[in-house]
C-alpha cells in the first residue's frame, strides 16, 4: 500500500486508473443532475475516502457537503455503497496511521522563529507519537464510530419503530373516538326531555 500523503490536486487522475476503481453498485437517484451524486461522483468520493479516511474531506473533494454524503448513505438502495464505504474508510484510516507513524519515526523539519525572523530549521522526531501509534489499537477508531452499514440498520429500525408508534397512535385515537361517541350518546339520552307516560284508566 502506498503511503504518499493525500493530495487533493491530483486524486482525480489517480482515481481514473482502472486499477483503483472500487467495486460497488451506485446508489440510484430519482433525477440525474449535473452537479448531483452521479455514479462517477460516488466513485470519486469512495476513492477519496480510501486515501484520507475522512468523510468531510472526501465530500469536499468532490464538491459536496458531508451532510449530503450521509443523506446519500441513508437513501434507498445504498447497501452496496455503505459496504464499500466501510471498506475504504478502514483503508483510509490505516493509510493516515502509517503516514503519521513514518513522520514520527523519520521526523520532520520545523522552522524556528525569533522576533518574527527565521533563525534555523530543526529536525524533530516525535517519540511519543510513535509509541502511541505502535502500542495503541488503531481499530479503536472503527469501534468508536458507527459504520455505514450500522447507521443504515439503525435508521431502518428507527423508521420501523416510528411506523409502529404511528399505528398505535391511530388505534388509540380510534378507540378514544369510539368511547367518546358512546359517552356523547349516553349524555344525549340523559339530557333529552322525557315524555310523560299516560297511565291507563
Amino acid at each position: 500500500m502506498s503511503t504518499t500523503p493525500f493530495a487533493w490536486s491530483d486524486f482525480e487522475a489517480e482515481a481514473a486508473d482502472p486499477a483503483n476503481h472500487i467495486a460497488f453498485i451506485p446508489v440510484p437517484r430519482k433525477r440525474r443532475r449535473r452537479n448531483g451524486w452521479t455514479p462517477e461522483t460516488q466513485q470519486l468520493f469512495l476513492f477519496a475516502l480510501s486515501r484520507c479516511g475522512s468523510v468531510a474531506r472526501s465530500a469536499r473533494a468532490v464538491g459536496k457537503s458531508p451532510r449530503s454524503a450521509y443523506h446519500l448513505l441513508h437513501a434507498p438502495g445504498a447497501d452496496s455503497f455503505a459496504t464499500a464505504w466501510d471498506e475504504v474508510i478502514e483503508e483510509g484510516i490505516e493509510r493516515v496511521r502509517v503516514d503519521a507513524l513514518q513522520g514520527a519515526l523519520a521526523g520532520t523539519f520545523v522552522p524556528v522563529f525569533r522576533k518574527g525572523k527565521l533563525v534555523r530549521v530543526e529536525h524533530r522526531r516525535s517519540d511519543r507519537l510513535a509509541i502511541a501509534l505502535l502500542s495503541g489499537n488503531h481499530r479503536d477508531v472503527k469501534y468508536h464510530r458507527d459504520t455505514a452499514m450500522a447507521r443504515r440498520r439503525y435508521r431502518k429500525r428507527l423508521s420501523a419503530r416510528e411506523a409502529e408508534e404511528a399505528q398505535e397512535r391511530e388505534r388509540a385515537e380510534a378507540n378514544w373516538a369510539e368511547h367518546q361517541e358512546i359517552l356523547d350518546k349516553i349524555e344525549a339520552d340523559r339530557t333529552a326531555p322525557r315524555v310523560p307516560r299516560i297511565r291507563r284508566l
